[in-house]
């Protein structure tokens, strides 16, 4: 599903060039759950940046579903990103003006992906989904940290995406939504979903696949779960 070759990214700096990938060569297989790991500066968030097209390589290719998502104008990928990917990020980024449902509703919007006759249905159905159903009409200040995270996940699933990234969604989250969290990446990957986590938390617990390791830009580890 996913394929990175040989992906290099050097940002320039007023202190020189900072490699922040260096050769990076890794394939996610479709409805796999990954973590992606490593200390500040490894990287971790600089290839989620490939992987949903927000940046691009110095070198090598990003190709998903036989796209070259390297290779796209920027009309043409906010366009494919819209109907592919699903971005969880770790400050929930919810609309504050808009409620909980509204802001599903936005996304399809933006996107066009699902009909005008679908989407408040849909938008109802992954508010149940994600257990949040309830506040569908309040605003994201009157619900947990828990709940907005929930919401958030839900608005990643309103174009129904086949892949979702999260950039440490659990990283503002106590134990428990923590674990909850997981387990609702666990259900989507069970329902065919492609989920893609980056982390800096303990990983052993929390029911991945496989577990990418990054260490000053390049790969230092990549274990995958005995079937």
């Amino acid at each position: 599903m996913i394929q990175l070759s040989g992906i290099t990214k050097i940002f320039s700096g007023s202190s020189g060039n900072f490699t922040a990938l260096d050769n990076i060569t890794l394939q996610f297989d479709k409805g796999s759950f990954v973590a992606v790991v490593g200390k500040s500066g490894s990287g971790k968030s600089t290839l989620l940046n490939m992987l949903t097209g927000i940046d691009r390589p110095d070198k090598g290719t990003v190709v998903i579903n036989g796209i070259q998502v390297h290779k796209l104008g920027e009309s043409r990928l906010a366009t494919w990103r819209g109907a592919n990917i699903g971005i969880v990020f770790q400050f929930f980024q919810l609309i504050p003006t808009l409620t909980i449902r509204e802001n599903l509703l936005l996304a399809m919007d933006f996107v066009a992906a699902i009909s005008k006759q679908e989407r408040l249905n849909r938008a109802n159905a992954l508010l149940e989904l994600v257990g949040i159903a309830m506040h569908a009409d309040k605003f994201p200040s009157a619900l947990s940290g828990g709940e907005q995270q929930r919401a958030a996940i839900a608005r990643a699933l309103a174009n129904d995406p086949p892949i979702l990234v999260a950039d440490e969604p659990t990283g503002n989250l106590d134990s428990r939504n923590a674990s909850a969290i997981h387990a609702l990446f666990r259900q989507l990957v069970e329902a065919g979903k492609t989920v893609i986590v980056v982390t800096h938390e303990e990983v052993s617990s929390a029911g991945y696949d496989r577990v990418v390791t990054l260490r000053d830009g390049r790969l230092a580890g990549d274990e995958r779960k005995a079937a």
